[in-house]
């Protein structure tokens, strides 16, 4: 279909013809994540991307510039909505034994880090030490 046909419509004429439009960026894609699901409940499409043209490059989330206004308004309103909820008095379960596994072996996990971290501390400052010897011994000899 060329141009001076009946039926061409230019991309530009048509919203879902023009690239999307970033509707929220952070650094973390988790983040981005959990804001592409709150759209998704609503009903509006969105794509999450990473933008490596920004410094440090950020995660964003994209929809069509025909969403671009819905879905800006929806997270507003999701905001709003989760400034009035007092974080403290929500009660979020017992976790799953599974995660309570994972939990119990976290301060065991943080031992054997510390150790380790002490440890090579030290064997590196040993190789250090034996280095400056070395080259002491070779210059004066």
């Amino acid at each position: 279909m060329t141009q001076g046909e009946p039926g061409f419509h230019h991309p530009e004429d048509d919203p879902l013809g023009r690239p999307p439009v970033v509707v929220a960026r952070a650094p973390h894609r988790t983040e981005m994540d959990a804001i592409r699901m709150i759209l998704a409940d609503e009903g509006v499409p969105s794509l999450v991307e990473k933008d490596h043209e920004a410094t440090p490059p950020d995660w964003t989330v994209q929809v069509s510039e025909a969403a671009g206004d819905e879905a800006r308004r929806l997270l507003e309103n999701r905001a709003a909505m989760a400034s009035h909820i007092d974080w403290d008095t929500v009660d979020v379960g017992t976790p799953p034994d599974d995660v309570r596994s994972i939990l119990k072996g976290m301060a065991g996990m943080r031992r054997f880090n510390t150790v380790v971290r002490v440890a090579g501390t030290a064997v590196g400052l040993i190789m250090l030490f034996l280095a400056i010897v070395a080259v002491l011994a070779t210059v004066l000899t």
